[in-house]
């Protein structure tokens, strides 16, 4: 049985061959070729963390995995990462343990793989500026999945702690990325293309009134129901996509909240990301179009992921 640390992941996996796993995990969970419960999440009440528990059977992959996430926000607080996250892989025709890893660089990397995939899928062609709201961990892998996937595209940020914004942007400059913080998330979503959202605001930090025509955006980083980064009158009059129905009826405040508000009902959701991969249903139709991918992130991304790291090691 092998051990990765994050480090090893991050040095295995190049962004593209992420991206091309996690479309085709979309693509066979939609077409119900996936064995995949919803997450369960225990709450830590007394020590204000969350701790999910992610499994997924793949049977065209040959795997088996489980994800154990944990969410502590508290955390920065103490210098440690407010992110933790292992993975156990597992042949699934023997059941002998083949992986054990770290998991925080694997979730970086699917996740941002999402917003790849939605941005191919629901863009508008030729799209050149990219805004990130929020600086925290996972922004950085948007930036590198993303811009490794569409070199030349500019990207700007914004955060709330403008000391978090500032070393965000130096360091993705050092990556080589086109990067410029910006003075709200106003202005940054009037000047983008594509928006991602990579917070776990309780209130929206997108506005109706801030999105022009056109405009794509991935909303990936509210996963309970009290989180919802998109304000809810744009979720209902845009063109929606989700990751799965199931896990955003569950999970995603930003689906939950219209829906409570009776702005929309779940008919609204137009298609799962791998209902469009697939060619089952339409992704983005015009120019004109506002289109919104929703993600609470899947299991089976990460058992994808996880096979893309077994196959890579048995070549070494």
């Amino acid at each position: 049985m092998k051990y990765l640390s994050d480090e090893d992941v991050a040095k295995l996996l190049e962004p593209k061959k992420v991206v091309e796993v996690v479309e085709q995990a979309y693509k066979l969970y939609s077409l119900r070729q996936v064995v995949m419960p919803v997450r369960t999440r225990i709450q830590a009440r007394d020590r204000e963390g969350d701790i999910l528990l992610m499994p997924c059977y793949l049977p065209a992959m040959n795997i088996f995995s489980l994800k154990l996430v944990t969410a502590y926000p508290k955390n920065t607080a103490r210098g440690l990462p407010t992110i933790n996250a292992l993975v156990v892989v597992l042949d699934a025709e023997t059941g002998v343990a083949k992986l054990v890893a770290e998991a925080r660089a694997l979730t970086g990397l699917r996740t941002a793989a999402a917003s790849a995939v939605s941005i191919k899928h629901l863009a508008r062609r030729g799209f050149s500026k990219v805004g990130v709201v929020g600086c925290g961990y996972q922004a950085g892998w948007q930036v590198r999945v993303v811009g490794g996937v569409y070199p030349g595209v500019e990207f700007t940020a914004f955060d709330i702690d403008g000391g978090r914004m500032k070393s965000f942007v130096d360091s993705m400059r050092s990556e080589g990325f086109t990067v410029k913080p910006a003075r709200s998330a106003e202005e940054l979503v009037k000047t983008s293309d594509v928006v991602i959202t990579v917070t776990t605001s309780r209130t929206p930090v997108v506005l109706d009134e801030w999105v022009r025509e056109g405009v794509h955006i991935s909303a990936i980083g509210g996963y309970t129901p009290e989180m919802v980064e998109i304000d809810p009158k744009l979720t209902a009059k845009s063109k929606l996509v989700v990751d799965s129905r199931e896990a955003v009826m569950e999970e995603a405040g930003d689906i939950l909240e219209p829906i409570r508000l009776g702005l929309m009902t779940s008919a609204k959701i137009h298609a799962e990301i791998g209902e469009v991969v697939a060619g089952l249903r339409a992704g983005r139709e015009d120019d004109r179009e506002i289109t919104i991918f929703k993600s609470v992130g899947l299991a089976v991304q990460d058992a994808a992921v996880s096979k893309a790291l077994l196959d890579y090691l048995t070549t070494m």
